[in-house]
């Protein structure tokens, strides 16, 4: 993070922008630029199988055609997103409009939908059909058309554009004959999940607006009897381009799969009879488990060795839960919930995990947590002393005995001799 304080000691011309945002930034604001920002298009905001043609922008005009690859006449296929973007040579805020402008202040939508003074811009419009509605916010492009879109961007100092960079795309006529598509889920299919869990949260993310259901039962749409909450607008679209239904999965049993079906239908706003649902499910499955346990934890009792720092080693051996016990173990000295280390990876096998500790003689309270893949965990608490001698053994006393040598030694020990040397 750059502070204030920070940002100006780089220079007098140094300014915090985006205040209060997750682009704020410390940039060189040089008062002598009189320059407005350098627009160039941004590849990386091209959803698979598109391309900008730069060509097909006739002078006066800068900018380029946005094509898509797989049609013949290239032109946008209905119902569906469209991404493309710029890149700035500074920091610029950049608006877009459906019509000419007079100046950066007349134009009606802030680019990308943020005000910020960032380099990198992505614009994300839908594809909704001639039913669709203005939105006030951003551009909405309806089908069978072709479009120009034109851009100007500021920076910091004031200075914009004065000709537009202009977007030129075309968009196929509908109608919509195919059902929507689920894409991915935010939990991921065949996961395992905590012992006596009754019910899980869950999203699904289809590549069109849809209303979806699911069902434990594989059956049609309209028999299907839990219904989700579904996004519906283009700018409730995650990063992937894709619509988020969200809903909650019940009836989840201990130690078996839980499997459910999905289904969607298309063009919530359509007449019934325009609208089309998936023939087939989307299976997904949740696996129930059984709780974790550990089994025994070492060490448990007093560890010895010559040296100051005396190596001990940390060990734990689980069992049940998911896959016969396999998991994750974490050591700590005080129980703090964030105060947790992980065992050392290299020392895991199956159920089966050790850490090496060097430490000092004294007494020791160890805290031991094991957690599996599906959430259950198990907490141990282990207490063991560390001694170290680092003087040898002393001879007390010597003497004849009837035909031995008798050796006395202040400690326990092992006693060699010789009649040369030892």
């Amino acid at each position: 993070p750059c502070s204030e304080y920070q940002c100006k000691s780089l220079g007098q011309s140094c300014e915090i922008v985006n205040k209060g945002t997750s682009d704020e930034k410390c940039i060189w604001q040089d008062r002598r630029d009189v320059n407005p920002p350098e627009i160039r298009v941004r590849e990386e905001s091209l959803l698979p199988d598109y391309k900008y043609n730069e060509n097909a922008i006739q002078p006066p005009d800068r900018g380029a055609k946005v094509e898509y690859e797989k049609s013949k006449d290239k032109c946008v296929p209905a119902f569906t997103p469209l991404s493309f973007g710029i890149d700035t040579n500074e920091p610029a805020k950049c608006k877009i409009d459906y019509e000419r402008k007079r100046n950066f202040t007349e134009m009606s939508f802030f680019f990308g939908g943020t005000a910020s003074y960032i380099e990198n811009h992505t614009q994300v419009l839908n594809l909704p059909g001639p039913s669709a509605t203005t939105n006030a916010t951003a551009p909405i492009i309806r089908n069978n058309g072709e479009f120009d879109l034109f851009v100007r961007c500021m920076d910091a100092n004031g200075n914009a554009n004065n000709a537009e960079f202009v977007f030129k795309f075309c968009v196929d006529d509908g109608p919509d004959t195919t059902p929507p598509i689920i894409i991915s889920t935010n939990l991921l299919n065949n996961m395992p999940i905590a012992y006596n869990t009754s019910s899980m949260n869950i999203e699904v993310y289809v590549n069109e607006p849809a209303d979806c259901k699911w069902s434990k039962r594989d059956q049609a749409y309209k028999d299907m009897d839990h219904e989700m909450t579904c996004a519906r607008s283009a700018f409730e679209m995650n990063a992937q381009m894709l619509y988020k239904c969200a809903g909650t999965l019940t009836s989840l049993e201990n130690r078996q799969k839980n499997d459910f079906y999905f289904r969607c239908k298309d063009q919530p706003n359509a007449e019934e009879k325009d609208r089309y649902a998936n023939e087939q499910s989307y299976k997904f499955t949740l696996i129930g488990t059984q709780p974790l346990i550990i089994d025994k934890v070492k060490p448990n009792e007093t560890v010895k060795d010559s040296t100051r720092v005396v190596k001990v080693t940390l060990e734990a051996e689980t069992s049940a839960g998911y896959k016969d016990g396999q998991s994750s173990c974490y050591f700590s000295d005080t129980g703090e919930d964030d105060s947790y280390i992980l065992f050392d990876i290299t020392n895991t096998e199956n159920a089966k995990h050790s850490q090496d500790l060097y430490l000092a003689a004294g007494t020791y309270k160890y805290f031991i947590k094991c957690i599996d893949l599906g959430g259950n965990a198990d907490e141990k608490t282990l207490s063991f002393s560390v001694e170290s001698d680092t003087q040898a053994p002393n001879v007390v006393r010597a003497y004849h005995s009837e035909t031995s040598l008798k050796i006395i030694t202040n400690e326990k020990g092992d006693c060699v001799y010789g009649a040369d040397s030892c």
